[in-house]
């Protein structure tokens, strides 16, 4: 019965801590970014791991690049929703380094060579 109750009490704290990487919903520090008209930050790593951008459209190339341009320094990756599936894992494209993922067309295209 004693080790019932200490599994019970470790499941309990571990399940009530608070993960190490919290993640922000909001574009709390991100004021000073300008994005794109029509764009907005639904979730962001605090430390910069990642970025997910929401939008009515997709991306033209030169939105995508100009995105690049603006949060590439501040964030490992970079991915792009629409407003209406906006989810994890429905990503129509994410920006990781010089490259963009193109996940509707199954490509990979480098920032460079975007038009």
């Amino acid at each position: 019965m004693r080790n019932k109750l200490l599994i019970l009490l470790m499941c309990t704290l571990f399940g009530c801590a608070q993960p190490s990487d919290t993640l922000s919903h909001s574009s709390d520090g991100l004021s000073s970014v300008s994005l794109p008209a029509g764009f907005s930050v639904i979730e962001h790593h605090p430390d910069g791991f990642y970025i997910r951008l929401t939008s009515a459209q997709r991306a033209t190339p030169a939105i995508i690049r100009s995105i690049a341009d603006t949060l590439a320094d501040k964030f490992d990756r970079i991915d792009l929703c629409l407003d209406v599936a906006h989810e994890r894992g429905d990503e129509y494209a994410s920006i990781i380094g010089s490259q963009v993922f193109d996940y509707d067309n199954d490509r990979i295209l480098s920032l460079d060579k975007l038009h």
